[in-house]
């Protein structure tokens, strides 16, 4: 019996895995059911669609999880993402955001996930300490990276209080001078 029972696990292990070829021919189908998502997605009026939210970000992550080495997984853990913000799902965002720099720590757009990482946990999760540290990351790994010099200016941001920041954004803006008030 138990023989029988591992030889037909090991059938069902084997029916269920695909040829290359297989699941080459699996990619246009995959990308054709995310663009169909994404208009369902993006022609709905009355605001976000939970259901296809939910399901276009699976079919993003199955696609990174099936396809990482294909130039589209970046770019569909970004979208994502972004779609998980648009859901309030803050902190599932910021993993896949991260899940980009540990797949793809040397591509172009890593920097820019560990940006926007720490601008949700700053601007949306109001998890500044976690901010800070995706800041730090950010400058530590990629100190060039056109993003760097904006996490650099976040960081003083992070330690202010919401007063504090709004009395730094008033001295920063020009006085009105009395002439253009009066015209």
């Amino acid at each position: 019996m138990r023989n029988s029972f591992l030889l037909l696990s090991l059938l069902v292990i084997t029916a269920c895995q695909t040829s290359p070829k297989e699941e080459k021919d699996l990619k246009p189908t995959a990308i054709a059911t995310i663009d169909s998502l994404e208009i369902v997605l993006l022609n709905d009026s009355l605001g976000l669609n939970e259901a296809a939210a939910a399901n276009l970000t699976k079919a993003y992550l199955q696609f990174a999880d099936k396809y990482s080495k294909d130039t589209l997984s970046v770019d569909y853990l970004f979208r994502a993402a972004d779609v998980m913000r648009g859901m309030f799902r803050m902190m599932d965002a910021v993993q896949t955001l991260d899940l980009i720099t540990k797949r793809y720590p040397n591509h172009e757009k890593a920097g820019v996930a560990l940006f926007y990482a720490g601008f949700i946990l700053h601007a949306d999760a109001d998890q500044n300490q976690m901010a800070a540290d995706y800041f730090d990351r950010l400058i530590e790994e990629y100190p060039d990276h056109p993003m760097a010099d904006e996490a650099r200016n976040m960081l003083p941001m992070l330690k202010l209080s919401d007063e504090q920041i709004l009395e730094f954004l008033e001295r920063k803006q020009p006085k009105e001078t009395e002439e253009e008030i009066e015209s």
